[in-house]
């Protein structure tokens, strides 16, 4: 008998085991559907390179080893980014004490990027040789050689090293750098390191042939050339010239990406610097998806598909779900000097999320007692590097091999830290356990019981905006002629917008507290304006998304002022004109929030968005030939947020559209951190953290603030693949809005879109569908008019 019940039992769990495989297998193939639609949305360019030895392109390596993604239901969501000092044991989340438990992270890390990220390089081959193509001494006693390595099997594989050594006696610390970098060698050699130069670039390339010679290892391009980084590392230490303490590896670009591939497998490179190296160098792949303007996952790797493994791309709109990410590789640096160097402003990344990715590494440094070994440079200017950088870059070296007498100083930018606002703040926190949160109702059965409640919200959302100061409207807005332009704009230039007279208001005749704005106008091309029957255009304002180094200029996309121009001039045909401001912490305006909580202590910075936002509108008033009947706002991501709080604190706006505007505060959990995200990472609303730990208490909710928006006509447009946003608890929450419409009778006025092919953006493909839902609303006005 118990025989017999051990066999049910064993058929029966090998029954439930092949079910849930079956299901596993289904839910991987619909993620891979998904991935398909996303990549073919945002296809860029063809593969230039191989993506492996086999493989030329992604479907193909796709094809040939029907690789799956994994399926990602059953892996762990870390939305931002993961502390590099917890380790997961059987689930369970455990700080890591002990110099003992960090290496054994450390080897944890490694094995995840290599399976994800980089590929699997072979082991060191032990057999590098060097031949000497040629040796120069030049009249001031610099030596310049040129030397072939060869290593690998029977010594087919090779790298060409270029050596300068200056006439000073040894040893010596080195500069590492690649091919194309030759010219920083040379103003390290004027301050007495060896110059190496590599071929491990885009230049002079001896690294794809690896692929060939090591076919059962799957190692990617950018890995190919840390790889063979270390195969110089080889040779000089056999060189008596060389201090092999003070060897430093440094890059830019894709090469600044290399370096801290390199430095973090090679713990014999003494130091790095990562120039400009974006996403996959000095900026986390989760702060690099499409609502930071930045260059994305799937765009580098449609882009470049070759610098990375190929599974990598499973993770397109997944980025929380990477068991890994650049803040953790950057942390194998650790204690070595680790120096990150960008320019602030440049399109290819988000100086926000590069910062925030400083801050996580430096908690590692912290605790193994090296604090300063870790620095960051940053720069005004475009993606491009002079020497005046790179001779800071070489003092950051200087000050740590000890060879030169000065403390390195940090410049950051976005140094918001909430615990030191709590601090400073404990009145405004004691506060928040007597402020009584407002729910809206299931249903109201008239208006007038809803009043009272609307007061209330109100009320508590001017209370988590915090005390805006008093102040004065602008006076003559865009009447300087001819205008003054800020000069940042000859970095990210304002898109050109076909059909549209471009007018820039400020600095001296700026809207609001002196913010500039630029204002498309529809025109012919005479440059006259085209009106709508009353002799005015209809406006609509814009609010980018979480484009720290670009403001609006720039959409998703490293080409993105192409994908503003083309939005800008769907609504521009349509009949309006659009205004559009960097918002406050962005783009141009970087340097005012630096400051705000030690400027204005009992305001936040939603709160001085909101404020810009409707010194816009009382600049619409003021230029006669705008409707201020007609003044619209159209938001993405956090702009989505900032429009919705204007609308439903100023009057004059008269619609909204909205994609990936925000996720419930009161459905807030470790998934999907809405009120952290506010309160702590991006610090728009500091008032809101008292509620971290009991969203159900947050004084009021996004449907709260909907409802006071009604019955004015709202578009929202909620990805279904936007993974910063809970969609079940938004459409939740949705419901009471739209009765609460119902009982204004105006039930068609909030609408909803779910694309489920797109990430957290605004794509060209619906560009029409929110110019027609502006368009509608005109068209409505005017059919209500007698």
């Amino acid at each position: 008998m118990m025989i017999r019940w051990i066999s049910v039992f064993l058929i029966w769990n090998c029954l439930v085991a092949d079910c849930l495989a079956q299901d596993s297998l289904k839910r991987k193939q619909e993620y891979l559907q998904q991935i398909l639609e996303i990549n073919i949305d945002q296809r860029f360019r063809a593969n230039t390179r191989r993506v492996s030895v086999e493989d030329s392109t992604w479907m193909d390596w796709l094809q040939r080893t029907g690789e799956l993604p994994p399926d990602f239901s059953k892996m762990r969501t870390v939305p931002n980014l993961p502390d590099p000092l917890i380790r997961y044991e059987e689930g369970e989340a455990h700080r890591i004490r002990s110099v003992d438990e960090w290496r054994k992270q450390r080897d944890w890390i490694k094995a995840q990027y290599q399976h994800w990220v980089s590929g699997v390089a072979p082991p060191a081959p032990g057999n590098v040789i060097a031949n000497v193509l040629s040796d120069k001494t030049q009249e001031d006693g610099t030596r310049v050689q040129m030397i072939e390595l060869n290593f690998g099997p029977n010594q087919q594989a090779k790298m060409t090293v270029e050596l300068i050594i200056p006439d000073r006696e040894g040893p010596m610390p080195v500069f590492m750098t690649q091919w194309n970098h030759r010219d920083w060698a040379q103003l390290a050699v004027k301050r007495g390191y060896i110059g190496c130069v590599y071929a491990g670039a885009d230049l002079k390339d001896d690294t794809d042939p690896y692929m060939f010679l090591y076919p059962d290892y799957d190692f990617s391009l950018l890995m190919r050339r840390a790889w063979g980084a270390s195969r110089v590392v080889d040779y000089l230490y056999t060189r008596d010239e060389v201090n092999k303490d003070q060897i430093a590896i440094t890059g830019h670009s894709r090469n600044g990406k290399q370096s801290l591939w390199a430095a973090a497998f090679d713990e014999r490179i003494s130091a790095v610097v990562s120039s400009s190296s974006s996403t996959g160098g000095d900026m986390p792949w989760r702060y690099s998806d499409p609502q930071y303007a930045s260059e994305t996952l799937d765009y580098v790797m449609a882009w470049n598909g070759h610098w990375f493994h190929p599974r990598l791309r499973f993770f397109s709109g997944r980025e929380g779900k990477l068991p890994i990410d650049q803040n953790s590789l950057a942390a194998l640096i650790a204690p070595r000097p680790l120096l990150f160097h960008y320019s602030i402003v440049e399109r290819g990344l988000n100086s926000w999320s590069n910062e925030q990715n400083y801050y996580s590494v430096k908690t590692v440094y912290d605790f193994l007692g090296a604090s300063d070994h870790i620095g960051v440079l940053t720069r005004m200017g475009p993606h491009s590097v002079a020497a005046r950088d790179v001779e800071q870059t070489i003092d950051f070296l200087d000050i740590q091999f000890g060879r030169l007498s000065l403390d390195w100083e940090n410049e950051l930018y976005y140094p918001y830290n909430y615990a030191v606002w709590e601090k400073s703040h404990a009145d405004q926190v004691r506060d928040a356990a007597r402020i009584e949160p407002v729910r809206l109702r299931d249903q109201y059965s008239n208006l007038d019981q809803f009043e009272a409640d609307k007061e209330r919200i109100l009320k508590n959302l001017n209370w988590i905006l915090g005390d805006e100061p008093s102040g004065v409207r602008a006076q003559d807005v865009g009447s300087w002629t001819p205008p003054k332009r800020d000069w940042i704009y000859s970095i990210n230039p304002e898109p050109e917008v076909r059909g549209a007279e471009k007018i820039y208001l400020g600095p001296y005749s700026a809207t609001g507290d002196h913010v500039p704005a630029v204002l498309y106008c529809p025109a012919d091309k005479s440059g006259e304006f085209i009106t709508q029957k009353n002799g005015k255009m209809p406006v609509i304002i814009y609010l980018h998304q979480y484009a720290y180094s670009t403001g609006f200029v720039k959409g998703h996309d490293r080409g993105g002022r192409r994908e503003t121009r083309d939005l800008f001039e769907s609504l521009v045909k349509r009949g309006f004109a659009v205004m559009a401001i960097d918002m406050y912490g962005f783009g141009t305006r970087i340097w005012e929030a630096k400051h705000f909580y030690d400027r204005y202590p009992n305001w936040s910075k939603m709160g001085k968005m909101i404020r810009d936002v409707r010194g816009t509108i009382d600049a619409v008033e003021d230029l006669d030939y705008l409707d201020d009947q007609r003044v619209y706002l159209l938001g993405n991501t956090i702009g989505g947020s900032v429009s919705l709080m204007t609308a439903a604190l100023d009057d004059r706006v008269a619609g909204v559209a909205t994609v990936a505007a925000f996720s419930p505060w009161r459905a807030s959990e470790p998934e999907h951190p809405s009120i952290s995200n506010y309160s702590h990472l991006y610090g728009f609303i500091p008032r809101l953290g008292a509620f971290v730990d009991r969203p159900q208490e947050v004084p009021l909710d996004f449907g709260e603030i909907l409802a006071v928006i009604a019955p004015k006509p709202v578009f929202l447009i909620a990805p279904q693949l936007d993974r910063h946003t809970d969609l079940p608890a938004l459409k939740d929450m949705l419901q009471p809005v739209k009765r609460l419409y119902r009982t204004y009778e105006f039930p068609d006025r909030i609408t909803t879109l779910y694309p489920a092919d797109v990430i957290n953006r605004l794509p060209r493909e619906l560009h029409d569908t929110v110019g027609e839902f502006f368009s509608g609303l005109l068209e409505d006005e005017e059919k209500s008019q007698p």
